[in-house]
């Protein structure tokens, strides 16, 4: 039974970390793109 419920416990930890990742995807993409529609290369936010 405890190891049933650790089981559940680290793959509610796995999907978790799973969903984060795919957040922070989504606003990596989000805002590549407002940036691109406002007119700015995202290289002019990176001198060099």
């Amino acid at each position: 039974m405890v190891r049933r419920v650790l089981t559940h416990l680290r793959h509610q930890k796995l999907v978790t970390l799973i969903e984060y990742a795919l957040i922070a995807a989504i606003i990596t993409v989000a805002t590549t793109f407002a940036v691109s529609a406002a007119g700015y290369n995202i290289t002019d936010f990176f001198p060099g």
